[in-house]
């Protein structure tokens, strides 16, 4: 899990007044009520020696019952600001059975100068973290616009979506979150808090003030979401392709549904009871801050069984893949050595192998003093760039991505060309046009040579049309000539049978008309 550093403040453990108070008084409670239990059950008898010093409250600190001539230490108060819950606070007792006492204020005296010191001392280590913040900054923003990319792609591609792409571009999405809620948050905190939340000291700590601060707690608590929500998803790739491999038919069948889903819901059943538990027994400042590591086993324990979970899958699948290479010796020849080690440099990130290295084989936690910088840039630089890894390997560098790509690339080339052709045609006819409305004498008499051309030339269907219309033409003239002598004899009055004949140039259709 990502680790919270500030550069601004000297001491982690800021709290308000009110809070430091409340906490105080508590503590104060219990140890007069131990001092009642103590002198109403303790009996001591004067023959085994002195006596030991008595339950004793310092103001700060409640003290147990402690034998003569021994230096007694607990840890620093974590209600106390500036305090480094980390070291001791020391009470003598002296031979006698009494608490020592300080000459300077005759009266006994406990020595807080070790909890006084901070854990770390961060102006010191600042140009370490400004390294390490400029480090997942960079990771993180080529993270994201990979996959972004990587996401418009996927869904711009329809052949593209199908069910492992699918589960694809979920993966792709809970880190883009969580990339983006890590830049909000390191945008909107301010030392522990937000501004909201936090006052800047004169001495260059922040003080936590009064409220609810649901602001902040809300944040952290997506914070912590997209971190599990990412190293879920991870758990339902290498899932879905170890049921793919033993149940190939049920698996296609059923879809991927039911993985969206659980992907998505599983975080919530890790986060909620991290989040009951923090508002009842650990409900300071915003949550970002553990005071009680164990807490934090309830997000960081099923983090450590997805990783192992992953693993398990891993070397079944590397198992099954490899027998099967085997039964296929002959068939693939040696480029089954290049298959499968192109598949299985796919499936480490895919299950999220470098978190057996970081969390379980080496295990890095910050000590008193110091903390591993070479443990910090690995797991930085790991979580930072570990999307810009999934979105080369499962989109930039698929070959079937990288079909699809070609084809678009083609339909556009193609439709520009396309589009390119009938600009020039529509160009080129509306020129026509416009040149014929103003012509010149010299075109006007090319056009009638062309077109005289053209009518000499006439097609050998418009000749036939032609013969046949006069042939109808000359029948009809005949009956006409005909019944006109039949009705007329007696009168004398006869007409010859008019032939009309074409004139030259004149199409034989307009002689067939005038008859």
């Amino acid at each position: 899990m990502p680790r919270n550093l500030s550069t601004q403040a000297l001491v982690v453990s800021v709290m308000s007044e009110t809070e430091q108070r409340k906490l105080l008084l508590g503590a104060k409670v219990r140890c007069y009520r131990k001092m009642v239990r103590v002198s109403n059950t303790s009996s001591h008898d004067p023959a085994d020696g002195p006596t030991p010093c008595v339950v004793a409250w310092d103001d700060i600190l409640c003290w147990d019952e402690t034998p003569p001539g021994t230096m007694a230490q607990q840890h620093c108060p974590d209600y106390v600001n500036g305090f480094n819950k980390n070291e001791f606070a020391r009470r003598y007792c002296d031979a006698n059975g009494s608490w020592w006492i300080n000459p300077a204020n005759n009266y006994s005296w406990t020595n807080f100068s070790a909890c006084e010191k901070p854990p770390i001392d961060l102006r010191y280590h600042a140009d370490i973290a400004n390294k390490l913040r400029l480090l997942y900054t960079v990771g993180y923003s080529v993270s994201l616009s990979a996959l972004v990319v990587a996401v418009i792609i996927m869904l711009c591609c329809r052949r593209l979506q199908s069910k492992s792409n699918i589960l694809h571009i979920n993966l792709f999405i809970a880190f883009i979150l969580r990339a983006s809620v890590s830049f909000l948050k390191d945008l909107l905190f301010k030392g522990v808090g937000l501004d909201m939340d936090v006052r800047l000291k004169p001495d260059g700590t922040y003080e936590f003030l009064e409220g609810s601060h649901w602001q902040c707690k809300l944040l952290f608590c997506l914070f912590n979401y997209t971190i599990t929500a990412s190293i879920m998803w991870i758990f339902i790739e290498g899932l879905y392709l170890h049921m793919l491999i033993y149940r190939t038919l049920s698996t296609e069948r059923n879809g991927v549904s039911y993985y969206i889903v659980l992907g998505w819901v599983l975080p919530l059943v890790f986060l909620i009871p991290w989040i009951v538990v923090k508002a009842l027994l650990e409900n300071t400042y915003c949550w970002n801050i553990q005071a009680r590591p164990e807490f934090l086993w309830i997000l960081k324990g099923p983090g450590i069984a997805v990783v192992l979970i992953n693993f398990f899958f891993f070397l079944d699948i590397f198992r099954i893949l490899f027998l099967r290479v085997r039964a296929n010796q002959r068939h693939l020849g040696k480029t089954k050595y290049k298959k499968l080690a192109k598949f299985i440099l796919v499936l480490i990130p895919l299950f999220g192998l470098m978190y057996i290295i970081l969390i379980v084989a080496f295990p890095a936690e910050f000590t008193q003093e110091d903390y591993n910088l070479f443990y910090l840039y690995i797991e930085m630089g790991y979580n930072s760039f570990q999307g810009f890894l999934l979105a080369l390997l499962f989109c930039f560098l698929n070959e079937e991505v990288h079909a699809e790509i070609k084809k678009m690339w083609y339909r556009h080339k193609t439709r520009r060309a396309d589009d390119a052709a009938f600009t020039r045609s529509l160009g080129a006819s509306s020129w026509r046009k416009s040149s014929g409305s103003k012509s010149s004498p010299a075109s006007e008499r090319r056009q009638g040579d062309s077109g005289r051309l053209k009518l000499g030339s006439t097609p050998s269907c418009e000749h036939d049309k032609s013969d046949h219309l006069l042939k109808k033409a000359l029948i009809a003239n005949a009956k006409r000539i005909l019944s006109e002598q039949n009705t007329e004899g007696d009168h004398g009055g006869g007409n010859s049978l008019e032939v009309c004949m074409p004139s030259r140039g004149e199409p034989a259709t307009n002689c067939a008309e005038n008859v």
